[in-house]
């Protein structure tokens, strides 16, 4: 190819471009792909058209790196033509005019403006040197609750009325597209399982609204924490920095199930370290039923402290307790970890949390316990806290066909003997018959002794009452 050639394809070339140049007017949106990025301005190929040129500042993040590459896609607003062909994402502060301002009113394009003061109705904001005007309906996606924290700040707002005296802004109509992308984005990752990072956006009694990004879920009171939740706002505040897990998504009613208490673990994993038969434990009284009173032992720990290891003197004072969430010291009695149950009795009086309480009740022993009921079998005694024996009717001591409700009323004290215990403690024969026989060969015995000791009445041998005679 001869020099004349290349110099007539040259030629071909600028001419062109010089054209396409005059073919782009101010406030039109163009596509291009990024060409080279400068250390102050970037190069846009606009197809076509040409060769455009935007600032390097425009396409930076909040932390000072390139949002975009060499070879990507961008869209912006046509802001000069003429020689050189600028581009902009929005319109900085001190650098475009009033045309400026007039091309962004035209086409939503976002303008850089600063909150200058508090006024009635809104804020007075600086843009581009002029005064402008933005209700507090339209700065933020919610009400403003500090209007006076924005005075001051540099932010990015877009103009919804323009004239010549009379510029309004919005922010919020910026801020529901952002929140509006956000969401798409978002909804790609929010599925059943996932784990993701969040902001507490607001709090009511039922639970927590999380934003997930422009998406928001709910955190039902139940799934705050293992432990026990009064009210959301005793554990949670807004604007706080939360990760929860998706436990459900209901596209039909737009609704997001989340849970922070998934992402604790197993609250039983803890109970093998800091939980045993017989150990006393300072708790916190959880709720009372029918059955029983609840009391929170470990965070998501409840133990079980049945109606008949309560006193019915003390029953109104329960109540009471699991109204305020007081604090109740139990003995551990049992542990079920295969059924995930914990029962628990009463603390004796003067037990020190931590302290473990060795069982009273042994093989052969002879006890005092409290009539508990009364079953046509037998006996019910409590022996001990949260030990109850069973003396059956042939064990009592009574004759036949004797009425024990009316003769061992419920509170009426029994000595027993300890006939067997079984089932690591759960199953306790005793027997009245068998205490009252102990006592009686006791009381023998020891009237022989005393007698042996002084010498006289019953239990002398014959040599000894010989012996006393020929003294006297």
């Amino acid at each position: 190819m001869s020099d004349a050639q290349d110099e007539q394809e040259d030629f071909a070339t600028l001419f062109a471009r010089e054209g396409a140049r005059h073919a782009l007017e101010v406030g039109q949106v163009v596509k291009g792909r990024i060409l080279q990025i400068g250390d102050e301005t970037v190069f846009v190929d606009v197809g076509g058209k040409g060769e455009a040129l935007i600032d390097r500042a425009e396409l930076l993040d909040d932390h000072g790196a390139m949002k975009v590459a060499v070879g990507d896609e961008i869209e912006a607003t046509v802001v000069k033509t003429g020689d050189e062909v600028r581009l902009s994402y929005r319109l900085l502060q001190g650098i475009q005019a009033r045309e400026g301002l007039a091309v962004a009113a035209r086409t939503g394009l976002p303008v850089e403006g600063k909150v200058a003061a508090l006024i009635k109705g809104g804020y007075e904001v600086t843009v581009a040197g002029l005064r402008a005007f933005c209700p507090f309906s339209q700065m933020e996606l919610r009400r403003v609750d500090a209007p006076e924290a924005y005075v001051g700040r540099v932010l990015e707002f877009r103009i919804s009325r323009y004239a010549e005296r009379n510029i309004v802004l919005t922010r919020r109509a910026l801020l529901e597209e952002q929140a509006a992308k956000a969401a798409a984005e978002t909804m790609k990752k929010v599925v059943a399982g996932a784990v993701l990072p969040g902001t507490v956006a607001s709090l009511a009694d039922f639970g927590a609204f999380v934003d997930l990004g422009g998406v928001q879920g709910l955190v039902p009171a139940s799934e705050i924490s293992h432990s026990r939740v009064g009210r959301p706002a005793d554990r949670l505040h807004v604007g706080e920095a939360v990760t929860v897990k998706v436990l459900k998504v209901d596209e039909a009613k737009g609704k997001i199930s989340l849970s922070l208490k998934a992402l604790e673990g197993d609250p039983w994993a803890a109970v093998a370290g800091r939980l045993r038969e017989r150990q006393i434990v300072r708790g916190r009284v959880a709720r009372m039923t029918d059955f029983g009173v609840f009391v929170e032992l470990l965070p998501g720990v409840d133990g079980l402290l049945h109606l008949t290891e309560i006193p019915r003197s003390r029953h109104g004072e329960m109540k009471q307790a699991a109204e305020s969430s007081a604090a109740a010291v139990v003995l551990v009695t049992s542990i079920d970890p295969g059924k995930r149950r914990i029962s628990l009795a009463l603390a004796p009086e003067g037990a020190t949390p931590g302290e473990q309480l060795e069982s009273t009740i042994a093989l052969g022993a002879v006890v005092t316990g409290i009539v508990e009921r009364v079953e046509p079998f037998g006996v019910f005694l409590r022996v001990g806290p949260g030990q109850v024996g069973l003396i059956p009717n042939a064990e009592m001591g009574t004759p036949p066909n004797t009425d024990h409700r009316k003769d061992f009323p419920a509170g009426t004290e029994i000595k027993v003997a300890v006939l067997a215990i079984e089932g690591g403690g759960k199953r306790i024969s005793l027997s009245r018959t068998q205490a009252q026989r102990m006592e009686e060969d006791a009381e023998t015995q020891g009237y022989i002794r005393d007698a042996a000791r002084k010498g006289e009445g019953f239990g002398m041998t014959l040599g000894e009452a010989l012996r006393r005679s020929r003294r006297t």
